[in-house]
């Protein structure tokens, strides 16, 4: 019977000597102690089998269903024959805290997807403990840059909290979350760029970024041999934010019923369907006397199928036709603004050609990170929630092998 108990429990190495269960508290206690007689003494290396005193430690296992499974260990005190040396015996799979690797384990899997309250409520657990239980395996994103070949980067920001923005860096050619900085601001990412080593930083041929030109800067000083690519995500956002400036101010202009116009002109036109495009040939009659909004929509969609032309000498000339349709005498300071933007970042954009290279993975990730924010209903100590969506990125099995590392050298 005890060792079926000892192999359902994972309790390999140790002798079950009885288990309780106590209905009031839910919880299942298994008293058990190691079947070893002798200890070798930490100071001096010599065996010995004198027993110093006994200790019992309380110390969290497992889970069975909505039951709390306990280990009451007994633990001997041995006391070294040749140095008088007393000490404690280790016992594999449990150091000096307060649960076993087993039960440490579980805690962190569930960790990865779920909420710090949800955890302390189903495990029994504060959260500073669990803090430190994830800060106690931070050692697994740790980049290490021997092992890793990264040729393209993606460099974006997300909210942290608020209008508080920090600084996502991902590893896109392999879909790896590098670093989550605490800032947003260009020394933090210059620090980050300017602790890469020099042969890391000769393999990295793109660097994919949004239109922020602090970025561009900082990159063309930290990795002059990168080429920038402007995200094309981020590029055809600029162009629909236009329209939807201009759209704005027309509906404003205008006295009657406005009608939805926004999704009819925001759609992609090869998305539309035929009442939608029967509805835009309604708008375009009805808005006749504002030529600067079908002017406005006419470059979006064209700066949409500019991303799908095959190669970089189309684009080129693409991109000089789209900056002539800028150049027209009825655009506004909306059009104007979008217009310096686009030419300023021209080489950046044509960037994208070479190999298509994109920030649809660092804009997934922060589609998780929103996900397990909602989940957490925010954070207050950025180095909690660093750690948190760090983890969440992390593969299980390398947790693990961290966590079974650190106990076999305690």
């Amino acid at each position: 019977m005890n060792k079926y108990i000892s192999k359902m429990f994972n309790l390999q190495g140790l002798t079950v000597d009885k288990m309780e269960h106590c209905e009031e508290k839910n919880i299942i206690t298994i008293h058990c102690r190691s079947p070893r007689v002798y200890c070798h003494c930490p100071v001096c290396g010599n065996s010995t089998k004198k027993i110093h005193q006994y200790r019992y430690r309380q110390i969290k296992h497992d889970r069975l269903n909505d039951k709390q499974i306990v280990l009451c260990l007994k633990v001997r005190r041995f006391e070294c024959r040749k140095c008088k040396k007393v000490f404690s015996e280790k016992i594999k799979g449990i150091d000096r805290k307060k649960a076993s690797l087993n039960f440490r384990k579980e805690v962190i899997s569930w960790l990865q997807k779920n909420s710090f309250n949800y955890i302390g409520q189903r495990f029994k657990m504060s959260g500073p403990t669990l803090n430190r239980y994830v800060l106690s395996v931070s050692d697994c994103w740790l980049i290490d840059w021997d092992k890793i070949e990264v040729t393209k980067l993606g460099i974006d920001e997300h909210s942290f909290r608020g209008n508080d923005l920090v600084i996502t860096i991902t590893d896109i050619s392999h879909h790896k979350l590098l670093a989550i900085l605490k800032t947003d601001r260009q020394r933090a990412l210059i620090e980050f760029l300017n602790s890469i080593p020099k042969k890391a930083k000769e393999s990295i041929k793109e660097v994919c970024i949004d239109l922020k030109h602090g970025y561009k800067t900082v990159i063309k000083q930290c990795l002059p041999k990168a080429d920038i690519v402007a995200d094309r995500f981020h590029v055809e956002t600029l162009a629909k934010r236009m329209v939807d400036e201009i759209r704005a101010v027309v509906q404003d202009e205008c006295v009657g019923r406005r009608g939805q116009l926004k999704k009819i002109l925001l759609t992609n036109y090869q998305l539309l369907d035929e009442n939608e495009k029967k509805k835009l040939a309604l708008v375009w009659k009805k808005y006749e006397h504002y030529p600067v909004l079908k002017q406005a929509w006419l470059i979006k969609e064209k700066i949409v199928h500019f991303y799908q032309l095959g190669n970089y000498e189309k684009a080129k000339e693409n991109f000089k036709y789209i900056t002539m349709l800028f150049e027209t005498k009825d655009r506004n300071r909306y059009m104007e603004t979008t217009m310096r933007t686009w030419k300023s970042w021209k080489e950046q954009i044509l960037n994208y050609f070479k190999n298509k290279t994109t920030n649809g993975f660092t804009e997934g990730c922060h589609t998780k990170i929103k996900m397990m924010k909602r989940v957490s209903f925010g954070f207050r100590n950025i180095n909690n929630y660093i750690a948190k969506m760090m983890l969440a990125f992390v593969p299980l099995f390398w947790v693990v092998n961290h966590l079974t590392n650190y106990h076999t050298n305690c």
